[in-house]
């Protein structure tokens, strides 16, 4: 999903380097010095309450933070929740595609000059139909948000827990990851996780998968990947790897419920340092050191 027009194999080992050396707004190099598509992360759950659009807000602020040009689009198609949590306004969403009416970059909402959203949600033009997608107009309204990726240097997608909306931000022969977002160390929690990738294996066999674990740390986090990678390895022959882990934090809890902007709650905190650790392995390429995580 979101790759640039041409296509390319995976980043090298100097390659990955080279991209977490640029910055923005002062370079100017284009995509198209690089051998892949836009490195896209696709943050999905098993099940509901997970945490993806936390985990999703997090790594793009953490990459935003440090100069990459981020787009963050909020695939959820009925509440739009990442546009309340970043305290922006944005006056069309991603289902304003549809038929035409507009064209991706008036869908695009800036938050920072290296983050831009876009809004998930319900329609929110005067006279939009209110029919809810077909699988091939969600599809068709995220390929083309595809044009927005090309001056960027990292694409995260926050899925949820629907399966539909990771069907239809995957894109054949992009530079893209699943993260599969496990917040519960209980039996169904990994069950969900497990039933995620197995799900995405089975219809996307080449998707690479990776397992981040929210509100967990330490050995505590190693187990719950481990159970999952067993699985993954027994029954699907294809090891996971460790994105990361991100604590439980209640001080970042406690100042979102208060109406602390985003960026300014995040900053310093627990998750956000996990966070940041998190995507700069992503955007490199590497998993994450056991068993400290």
């Amino acid at each position: 999903m979101l790759s640039s027009t041409q296509a390319r194999g995976p980043l090298s080992g100097m390659q990955a380097e080279s991209l977490l050396q640029r910055r923005a707004p002062g370079d100017d190099r284009g995509l198209d010095e690089l051998p892949a598509g836009v490195p896209t992360l696709l943050c999905a759950s098993g099940r509901g309450g997970s945490g993806t659009t936390l985990v999703s807000a997090l790594l793009a602020v953490s990459a935003a933070g440090e100069g990459f040009r981020v787009l963050l689009i909020d695939a959820d198609e009925h509440v739009g929740p990442l546009s309340i949590m970043l305290g922006v306004q944005a006056r069309a969403s991603w289902q304003d595609l549809r038929g035409g009416r507009l064209g991706p970059q008036d869908v695009a909402t800036p938050v920072s000059t290296t983050l831009t959203l876009v809004a998930g949600g319900p329609p929110r033009l005067a006279g939009a139909e209110s029919a809810p997608l077909t699988a091939a107009e969600r599809k068709a309204s995220m390929r083309r948000l595809s044009m927005l990726s090309q001056n960027m240097d990292l694409v995260v997608i926050d899925c949820g827990s629907r399966f539909e909306a990771v069907s239809a931000a995957v894109a054949p022969h992009a530079n893209e990851r699943l993260i599969a977002v496990s917040a519960g160390t209980d039996p169904i929690g990994l069950a969900s996780t497990y039933a995620l990738c197995k799900a995405i294996h089975t219809r996307h066999r080449a998707l690479p998968l990776d397992v981040l674990v929210n509100r967990h740390e330490g050995n505590e986090a190693v187990r719950c990947f481990d159970a999952i990678d067993a699985g993954a390895r027994h029954f699907l022959g294809s090891p996971l790897r460790l994105a990361g882990a991100i604590p439980s934090d209640p001080t970042l809890d406690a100042a979102l419920r208060a109406g602390m902007p985003f960026p300014d709650a995040a900053a310093g905190s627990p998750a956000a340092i996990a966070a940041h650790e998190a995507v700069m392995r992503s955007l490199a390429g590497t998993s994450s050191t056991r068993p400290g995580v």
